[in-house]
């Protein structure tokens, strides 16, 4: 029975096997895997990064427009102020104007009266300072808030592009690794393959 054996394993080995015409990259499936892995992995990179970089673009024209919009206030609040007190004026000289055609005598100026209308215009201006002040200190603390947002962003944008790009050179190499394991690993194959067919 041993000898059945035996000769039936060189009828076997007699049959010419068809010979696989390999690439250049005896590992071209590998190759592929592992370049379509890189190019996939560069890919999520670039819109990371975009995203950060319209993240932080997103930032700095809101705080932009919050800078112009509050300039606008401002400015709106000064005309109003300017318009308000050319109103006043215009309309306190022509109701001095309506006095003194209706008074007949001519009255001495009392300089009491100018010294009174003096402090009155100076408390008023010191009210609306005091007004204004609280105002003022909180648009500080926002613009003061909103710019340290912004370098608080960039800073750390930045820190995870450094980490991300010092972890880079770490990853290529355990692709690297794991691409050549996987090389082996075919090569190992078809060469334990090619000695079955060979014993058989």
């Amino acid at each position: 029975m041993a000898q059945k054996k035996i000769e039936a394993v060189p009828d076997v080995s007699e049959k010419p096997m068809p010979e696989v015409k390999e690439s250049p990259r005896k590992a071209l499936f590998v190759d592929t895997f592992w370049d379509q892995y890189e190019l996939s992995r560069e890919r999520a990179e670039k819109l990371r990064e975009n995203r950060e970089d319209a993240y932080l673009n997103a930032i700095k024209e809101v705080i932009k427009f919050n800078k112009q919009y509050r300039k606008a206030i401002t400015k709106l609040y000064d005309q109003s102020k300017k318009t308000n007190k050319e109103m006043v004026t215009e309309l306190v000289s022509q109701l001095n104007a309506r006095k003194e055609e209706h008074k007949e005598v001519a009255v001495p100026v009392n300089s009491d009266r100018e010294e009174l209308k003096n402090q009155f215009k100076e408390v008023s201006n010191q009210l609306e300072r005091l007004a204004l002040t609280p105002v003022k200190s909180v648009i500080q603390v926002i613009e003061q808030l909103e710019d340290n947002f912004e370098k608080n962003t960039e800073s750390s944008i930045a820190f995870a592009r450094e980490r991300r790009n010092a972890w880079l050179e770490v990853r290529k190499e355990y692709v690297k690794l794991a691409r050549n394991t996987h090389v082996n690993l075919l090569e190992r194959g078809k060469s334990s393959i090619k000695e079955l067919i060979k014993v058989k």
